[in-house]
């Protein structure tokens, strides 16, 4: 996927377009949402890169650290976002984890996915998160809002990815 692509699945981010904001992305690899969300934050903002493996950005507002997200704290103020692309479902306990999310973020602070809507597991989706789970584990984290921020086909599943974002 392309960052342009991977803009266009998350430009419709429910979040104040005024001031800086502080986001995470959680499973970040060689960066596209990482970037992608970099052209659709206002100016200023600052993005925290968290991968397990070594990554390089040279981009300004962002910050990579080395950081298996699923085991440790993010070692960050709080957040304003946090996106997950394609890293949730390499978690085997999904709920616990956005509930320790949640704590690091600000009181009107969103979360984004981006997944596959599957329901079947493989080596590459070892826990998958179909939309109708996405919908559950943010209710059973105390998140009222939700939104569909948009769809696309994949190559991989034969029933697409999607993009949502939850908020209190």
């Amino acid at each position: 996927m392309s960052i342009r692509e991977a803009r266009n699945l998350i430009a419709q981010l429910p979040f104040s377009h005024g001031a800086p904001l502080r986001w995470a992305d959680l499973g970040c690899g060689t960066g596209t949402f990482t970037h992608a969300l970099s052209g659709i934050l206002p100016a200023n903002s600052t993005i925290y890169a968290f991968d397990k493996s070594k990554q390089v950005f040279n981009a300004p507002g962002i910050r990579f650290f080395r950081l298996d997200f699923e085991k440790e704290d993010l070692p960050v103020p709080p957040l304003s976002g946090i996106l997950m692309a394609n890293s949730l479902h390499y978690v085997k306990d999904p709920l616990a984890l956005i509930k320790r999310l949640r704590q690091q973020l600000v009181p009107e602070g969103l979360i984004a996915l981006v997944e596959y809507n599957t329901g079947i597991s493989s080596s590459w989706v070892p826990f998958p998160i179909p939309f109708s789970k996405a919908a559950q584990l943010a209710a059973q984290c105390g998140f009222k809002h939700f939104h569909l921020l948009g769809t696309r086909p994949s190559v991989y599943h034969g029933e697409g990815m999607y993009a949502i974002a939850f908020a209190a």
